[in-house]
């Protein structure tokens, strides 16, 4: 293989690394917006509870893929808790969206 097919080849490899971080940090994204629209919602059922739930355990094991030295917080924790406080006492009325404008 010659230096210019080596050099593709690499970069070939790279841009395909690239695009899969990229890819990755999409998806991460999404669970967090998700995660956080359902949790700042006037409204939620059980499916938003379970859909909660499921986000931010994807959103909890990306974090761990993409940041392995990013150390959990207990505010990740408790996070982990909503769907049980959805089910208890409904919304959290005081931290959803459209609070202030009035």
């Amino acid at each position: 293989m010659s230096s210019d097919e080596h050099q593709s080849a690499n970069t070939q490899r790279n841009m395909g690394q690239a695009e899969e971080l990229a890819n990755e940090l999409t998806k991460n994204t999404v669970h967090l917006v998700s995660a956080i629209n359902i949790a700042t919602s006037w409204t939620v059922s059980m499916d938003d509870a379970n859909a909660f739930a499921e986000h931010w355990k994807n959103l909890r094991l990306s974090n761990q893929h993409l940041f392995p030295k990013q150390k959990s917080k207990p505010n990740h924790h408790f996070a982990d808790h909503i769907p049980e406080l959805f089910q208890r006492w409904g919304p959290a009325q005081a931290s959803a969206t459209g609070v202030m404008s009035a």
